[in-house]
């Protein structure tokens, strides 16, 4: 309860925010968020700010974390690294009073303590191919009671990049690992976390490089087959504790925000729905 109570104050602290007035007036006079992929517009410096992005580590299939397989850092736990995280913490910088800096971000393994002095966790659980030493997590036993208890804590864990229904099956197993006794609902857009900050009416597909680019990719944006949505797990009382993008990948929206063969809308997307989520994760 003490460690609860700690975590509760923290996202208080953290949280600077109804001061999103401006932001709100912003979007009601039909603006958007004004990352337009032509660079970036300035260099900042590497203060340790009050909110720090968290990725997680975690180990891959056959036992892989770090410098395994084809990346120097390993898995697939990196995707997106370090642009992904940088350019996002640049637009919560920019679009909230959120004290946090693009330079102050750490990956981190799932079971070291200093994960429990975060509120928000954040992990890519690509699986390409799905089973193999390349792929995504296969939590060990520590790992699980670990991310367990920092949800039960109050922590708020978000993980992205599943496309098609074989990711989607390995996604609910994976999550089914760490909370056997919970469902796992879809969120739809009259939910809370949708309206936090930003109202999103319809959750947007963010595309992959596949989409994008046409990287031998097996679909194109906004095919009917792929739609993007919102997993979740809740915990007693109705809080959000995680969740996962599916049919999305925010983080090439963010990675890709100032290329300028990225569509800046995709891009926008990202922004709006990845803050949706860390509001919440401030505020409950």
């Amino acid at each position: 309860m003490e460690t609860r109570i700690k975590l509760l104050i923290l996202k208080r602290l953290l949280l600077l925010v109804p001061a999103c007035l401006l932001l709100v007036s912003m979007f009601a006079s039909g603006q958007v968020l004004q990352f337009d992929n032509e660079g970036d517009p300035e260099i900042y410096g590497n203060e340790i700010t009050d909110f720090q992005w968290i990725r997680g580590m975690y180990t891959n299939h056959a036992g892989g974390s770090r410098g395994f397989g084809r990346r120097s850092r390993g898995g697939w736990w990196d995707t997106d690294y370090p642009d992904s995280d940088e350019n996002f913490l640049r637009g919560v910088q920019r679009y909230t009073n959120i004290d946090t800096n693009p330079r102050n971000h750490e990956f981190i393994e799932l079971t070291d303590p200093r994960l429990f002095e975060n509120i928000f966790l954040y992990m890519n659980w690509k699986r390409v191919p799905i089973g193999s030493s390349y792929s995504g997590p296969n939590f060990s036993p520590d790992e699980i009671e670990a991310l367990r208890e920092f949800m039960f804590r109050g922590g708020f864990v978000m993980v992205d990049d599943f496309w098609g229904q074989p990711h989607l099956d390995d996604m609910f197993m994976e999550m089914g690992k760490i909370f056997p006794e919970r469902e796992i609902i879809k969120l739809n857009n009259t939910h809370e976390i949708f309206h936090v900050f930003f109202d999103i009416d319809e959750v947007a597909q963010v595309p992959g490089r596949m989409v994008t680019w046409d990287f031998g990719g097996f679909m194109n944006l906004d095919d009917p087959s792929y739609p993007p949505e919102v997993y979740a797990v809740l915990d007693d009382d109705g809080r959000v504790m995680m969740v996962a993008n599916y049919n999305t990948d925010l983080g090439d929206g963010w990675e890709h925000t100032f290329y300028k063969g990225y569509p800046t809308k995709a891009t926008n997307d990202a922004y709006k729905i990845g803050i949706n989520f860390l509001m919440y994760a401030f505020s409950h």
